[in-house]
């Protein structure tokens, strides 16, 4: 069994490399889909979006970036391509309670915790050594930053972006496309389209579309 990296504009595509070497998951293809660097391993060929080999398009792939918009985007531009299998890459060094479900397109990276009866949405990213907590719910095209702590019974809206090392207390929501800033302790529930800081932390922005000004 091999993957297809689809997507690989982004540098975090060095750490779902590692996943898949931890994995022994061979990477069969590194896909550039947009103008601009990539960060396929030096001596890997790359090949563009528009020339993919048909074989390819059977074979699972991952969206590998961190950005909810552009994973999104990535994802659908795989689908139009013919790619129809997105599979979810957990670490091996992650621990993942077996209660726990996820739909396909997650990427779990190394250290992550996530605790029981939860549910995770399609294509979301948990960053290294992030902690979830029992039944959270998470919506599609969620990201949870490095070192982010979610505690128990919290629900994510569909493409909100939790940065490094923020924190969520228990039981509160945070709406869709909403932002949680680096650092912020979020101590009560955040809208949709919002944008909070500090701690505790305080809508500062309202109105935003989403994580880099993009809804999903």
């Amino acid at each position: 069994m091999s993957i297809v990296l689809y997507g690989i504009g982004s540098m975090i595509v060095a750490d779902v490399a590692e996943t898949c070497a931890r994995l022994g998951l061979p990477i069969a293809a590194w896909i550039k889909n947009v103008a601009g660097p990539t960060y396929a391993p030096a001596g890997r060929a790359v090949i563009a979006a528009e020339a993919i080999p048909a074989e390819l398009t059977a074979l699972e792939f991952a969206a590998p970036m961190f950005t909810p918009f552009h994973r999104r985007q990535a994802a659908a531009e795989a689908g139009q391509r013919g790619f129809s299998r997105p599979c979810t890459l957990v670490d091996p060094t992650a621990a993942v309670a077996s209660t726990t479900t996820f739909e396909p397109g997650c990427y779990v990276n190394s250290a992550a915790t996530i605790g029981a009866a939860g549910a995770i949405g399609r294509f979301v990213f948990v960053n290294r050594s992030a902690s979830i907590g029992h039944h959270a719910a998470i919506a599609d095209y969620v990201s949870i930053g490095p070192g982010a702590i979610i505690a128990g019974n919290v629900r994510l809206g569909r493409g909100a972006v939790i940065a490094a090392g923020a924190i969520v207390l228990p039981g509160l929501e945070i709406g869709d496309n909403a932002v949680v800033a680096a650092g912020a302790v979020v101590t009560e529930a955040v809208p949709a389209h919002c944008l909070v800081t500090g701690n505790p932390a305080r809508v500062t922005k309202s109105g935003i579309a989403g994580y880099s000004d993009h809804s999903v």
